[in-house]
């Protein structure tokens, strides 16, 4: 089964360790993991019991704290993981409007890469980011449905021109554990 992932923005509260309840925001999710934000974060490794609006009750641990939040591994039996990531799918297909995006963009800190197109490594500025695409400024012209490697590794296909260059679209998500300012493609 395809990984179901989303950036549903549903409000939430979590109880931390020190038995305090702190208001958060579902920024991403899959059946597996959720990001939050929120003012506060526990050390990575702290369990906490997490109410998110519309999903209710999820335990897991803190695996991973980034600069506004932190991200979650849901403790959640197979047949809860696979309700989850069926709900997700769902909400991908039919959600609209500002409430629900495909996923949360960013600005890199390492914003000047490189692409590589037909075997040539030419310079650009990723000027957006998200976990299923980005938006590049270069004077290079690139055609839709061109092939593209971002940095070293990273395999996407050029979805649509912009005054500024072109946006891409991944072959796979980037992964919700690295995706942060920092990440390097």
């Amino acid at each position: 089964m395809a990984k179901a992932s989303a950036e549903p923005r549903f409000k939430g509260r979590f109880t931390a360790p020190d038995r305090r309840d702190y208001f958060c925001r579902a920024i991403d999710m899959s059946a597996e993991v959720v990001a939050l934000r929120c003012d506060y974060a526990p050390d990575v490794g702290a369990r906490i019991v997490l109410h998110l609006e519309r999903w209710g009750k999820f335990e897991g641990a803190v695996i991973r704290v980034f600069a506004g939040g932190f991200t979650v591994g849901l403790e959640v039996a197979d047949r809860g993981r696979a309700h989850v990531a069926m709900q997700l799918a769902w909400l991908s297909r039919h959600a609209a409007g500002a409430a629900f995006r495909s996923h949360e963009r960013l600005t890199p800190r390492r914003r000047f890469i490189t692409f590589t197109v037909q075997g040539v490594t030419l310079p650009c500025e990723v000027l957006d980011l998200s976990r299923s695409g980005a938006l590049l400024r270069t004077e290079v012209k690139v055609p839709d449905g061109a092939a593209v490697t971002l940095g070293r590794k990273t395999i996407a296909e050029v979805a649509r021109q912009t005054d500024q260059g072109f946006a891409v679209r991944f072959r796979r998500l980037l992964p919700l554990e690295r995706f942060d300012e920092d990440i390097e493609l």
